[in-house]
């Protein structure tokens, strides 16, 4: 428990302690009163300071006060003078109430995530990826920028899987996870779309652009050694690329279905190299 001796410790003591989980304050206090210590907390930029419950002392008869501590926030008023028991259980109510509407909060981040993540590789997940390609198209659309796709698989990933084991088979996506966000721009995305698949989004990027960055992927891949739990693997992987300034697509769906042509394409032409055309052709190769 923390005793301030007035508005402005109080504050203080707000910002300094995150154990703090409810707030009892007089109105009368000097420095900063307890109608603007509550107007404070309501609008602090502090997501836990602004959702503490406030419970406001007031005398029975203030009802101007009382009024304007309920249109400033305050969550709960208890008459002085104080009665010990009364003041016990409104807090053991509102905190039981508070630390209920926490909980919930976290659970429904948490289920956000796992709608949005890949849980082996903490990258976007398949629909995320979708959601924001979709916004990301738009946007290209509307102000006649560029927008990329490139579409990355492991080659040979299911002899990695039955050669090594399962564990060494994650291991290597995990690994492909975070070389592959290593290298791409703040602006980028980068999702699992399953598998052994993974799909780059890159807003104003053209065909040029994209080729340049899945080169400078395929090639960090080949030369990275992946450590499995009992060895070391080299693997290697394919890219194709579809690209708005090239590619007469009207939709995520169909720029992404032209880089899943072209990745199947370099896959046939040998795999460890990148596709920017449906001819399967590229300046780069492995």
């Amino acid at each position: 428990m923390f005793d301030a001796s007035d508005g402005e410790e109080a504050w203080e003591m707000l910002c300094d302690h995150p154990a703090i989980e409810l707030v009892i304050t007089d109105i009368n206090m000097p420095r900063l009163t307890g109608q603007q210590l509550l107007v404070r907390i309501r609008k602090s930029d502090n997501a836990r300071i602004r959702q503490l419950p406030v419970i406001v002392m007031t005398t029975a008869e203030d009802n101007v006060d009382r009024n304007l501590a309920f249109l400033n926030g305050a969550n709960d008023f208890i008459n002085k003078p104080i009665d010990e028991m009364e003041l016990l259980a409104r807090t053991r109510v509102h905190h039981t109430l508070a630390s209920t509407i926490r909980e919930l909060e976290q659970s429904r981040a948490r289920l956000a995530e796992l709608a949005t993540t890949d849980p082996l590789t903490r990258l976007n997940n398949r629909r995320s990826f979708f959601e924001q390609a979709e916004q990301h198209l738009v946007m290209a659309e509307r102000y006649q920028t560029g927008l990329a796709i490139v579409l990355l698989d492991i080659d040979f990933f299911k002899k990695i899987n039955d050669s090594h084991g399962h564990h060494s088979g994650d291991a290597v996506l995990v690994a492909m996870a975070g070389l592959v966000t290593d290298k791409i721009r703040s602006v980028d995305t980068v999702a699992r779309m399953g598998g052994e698949e993974f799909a780059l989004l890159l807003p104003g990027a053209n065909r040029l652009g994209a080729a340049v960055m899945a080169e400078r992927i395929r090639a960090a891949v080949e030369q990275h050694p992946f450590a499995a739990p009992d060895r070391v693997l080299r693997v290697t992987a394919s890219l194709g690329i579809a690209s708005l300034d090239v590619d007469q697509a009207q939709n995520t769906e169909e720029l992404l279905a032209i880089a899943d042509r072209r990745l199947y394409l370099a896959k046939n032409n040998g795999r460890n190299r990148i596709c920017v055309n449906d001819q399967g052709k590229s300046n780069f190769q492995g």
